[in-house]
């Protein structure tokens, strides 16, 4: 298997690309939801607001946990290249 810091770089571009995307798609679904259930009252609209609320920590969690990984490829990268240039050293000293 090849390692390019390219290739890794890449894939925490679109790791990151695809975390903001997803929070849009889903916060925009919770909105027109959100717009259905605004009619609603008492015990429906008390459940829907305690689900609301979870949901919103889950794709908060989601997100976050995907931007991590996309820091952490990044990270990766460097590492990488610091080992790499490393043993680059020995064949040079």
């Amino acid at each position: 298997m090849e390692i390019t810091y390219e290739g890794v770089v890449e894939a925490s571009n679109t790791v990151r690309t695809e975390a903001n995307q997803l929070k849009t798609d889903l916060d925009t679904i919770m909105r027109q939801v959100k717009g259905v259930s605004e009619s609603w009252t008492g015990e429906a609209q008390r459940a829907f607001n305690e689900r609301q609320h979870e949901w919103n920590q889950r794709v908060d969690h989601l997100h976050t946990t995907l931007l991590t990984i996309s820091r952490k490829l990044l990270e990766a990268t460097e590492g990488y290249k610091a080992n790499d240039h490393r043993q680059g050293q020995r064949f040079a000293s």
